[in-house]
């Protein structure tokens, strides 16, 4: 059984996680068991709409399918590594799609959630995800007061 009070405290940290999908019924899904758990999904159907949404609702984390109409998660990867470099990201991918992740670790991903989703575990990784943005803030926030010992 899982603590009462942890579990309130997870839930007071609000997460902005925004997916990139084709498919509006996994963003549905998705945001109706993660908005439970503390966690706002945002919908975005391309690399555009990503691009977007990742400065408007700053969202920390970023899901992207393995491949979309526009796009693949190499692309989305590419995307944050660029103009959203603390965002961290993770791949929704369907077993069949293990060859084409071998290297996702590696490029910077931070973890995948395997389908059929289980929430818990997807929601563990989100926090994770989230946990990994944070750190990073807190890093360039010491390297910025390091470079400056004024401030």
């Amino acid at each position: 059984m899982q603590d009462p009070v942890r579990y309130q405290r997870l839930r007071a940290t609000r997460i902005d996680c925004l997916l990139l999908t084709d498919f509006d019924s996994e963003f549905a899904f998705l945001k109706n068991v993660c908005g439970r758990l503390g966690i706002r999904m945002h919908h975005a159907n391309t690399l555009e709409q990503a691009d977007f949404l990742l400065m408007a609702t700053e969202a920390t984390v970023l899901v992207s399918d393995v491949t979309l109409a526009d796009c693949s998660w190499r692309c989305a990867l590419h995307l944050i590594g660029g103009r959203y470099p603390l965002t961290a990201m993770l791949v929704l991918a369907d077993p069949v799609d293990r060859p084409f992740l071998q290297q996702a670790s590696s490029l910077g991903v931070c973890g995948i959630i395997w389908k059929p989703v289980q929430v818990g575990a997807a929601a563990r990784l989100i926090r994770t995800a989230h946990q990994a943005w944070e750190d990073r803030q807190c890093l360039r926030q010491m390297t910025d007061m390091a470079a400056c010992p004024g401030r």
